[in-house]
């Protein structure tokens, strides 16, 4: 599991948050109230909340419900926007345990440095990309 200390998304500057984020590759589902599905990818997560690329524009402020493959229904707050990437804050914090299962289950792809001896173009295993160690 690859974890980091949250990072403020604005600017770059630390935080003082409590609680530590995981890298995860999520293809999810978010609803807007009154609103349709829409499928997100969530790129990183916290107890406190997520990181998601979303192709549909919304505003921020917005109330939306994220849906995890296999997990309930998570109430969130759009905190911040940056072109196609949202901060967002669960309503509720997630429990430790759910936090852990959610990011063992949805490793990200790390990138390995290798060195390309052979000149040409890499690709997958190949390219030094791997799952997560769970």
């Amino acid at each position: 599991m690859h974890a980091q200390y949250d990072q403020s998304a604005k600017g770059g500057q630390s935080s003082n948050r409590q609680f530590c984020r995981g890298d995860v590759a999520i293809v999810a589902d978010i609803r807007i109230i009154g609103g349709s599905k829409t499928k997100i990818k969530v790129v990183d997560i916290s107890q406190t909340g997520f990181r998601m690329e979303c192709l549909t524009f919304m505003s921020g402020s917005q109330t939306i419900f994220l849906t995890i493959p296999s997990f309930q229904q998570m109430e969130a707050r759009i905190e911040w926007q940056t072109e196609w990437i949202y901060g967002c804050r669960f309503v509720r914090p997630l429990y430790a345990a759910i936090f852990d299962h959610i990011v063992k289950t949805y490793p990200a792809l790390e990138e390995v440095s290798k060195p390309n001896t052979t000149g040409g173009m890499m690709y997958g295993a190949a390219a030094g990309l791997q799952w997560a160690s769970r």
